[in-house]
């Protein structure tokens, strides 16, 4: 986008909060329970997965495939296949998806900025909030 939204900052901030957290955790933090049957592991492959499954919703949608439909029985099934995600690799991936999508949405036209949050996808444009949920958690785990 020629003039940077706000949501763009917001989205690298966050990514650069998630590389530090990433950087700073030890092998024994991926175990550590985070509540509910997820891991610090589990909650940066979650992240990696959310991320990605935007990148590829917004490629769709630039051409002209629409924007897919979220199921809401996505996030039940990435429950039952996360853990077998080696979780060593759960952190980098969470970090190069993110820095992906914001390659990806600084790359957006304003015109298909603003055509996403017409049609109700502001959500994938705003990763910043579901990311800093989800670092805000493993946080409060590691304390």
């Amino acid at each position: 986008m020629s003039d940077e939204h706000s949501d763009l900052r917001r989205n690298r901030a966050s990514t650069e909060r998630l590389r530090a957290l990433v950087a700073g955790l030890e092998a024994a933090d991926l175990a550590r329970p985070l509540g509910g049957g997820w891991t610090v592991g589990f909650a940066l492959a979650h992240l990696a997965f959310w991320d990605q499954r935007q990148r590829v919703a917004i490629h769709r949608h630039a051409r002209g495939g629409g924007f897919p439909e979220e199921d809401p029985a996505v996030n039940e099934a990435l429950d039952a296949v996360a853990p077998l995600i080696a979780s060593g690799r759960a952190g980098g991936e969470a970090v190069r998806a993110a820095a992906l999508l914001d390659e990806t949405l600084a790359a957006l036209a304003s015109a298909e900025w603003d055509a996403l949050v017409a049609a109700g996808e502001g959500y994938s444009l705003e990763r910043w909030r579901h990311r800093d949920e989800h670092i805000a958690q493993i946080e409060a785990g590691l304390t």
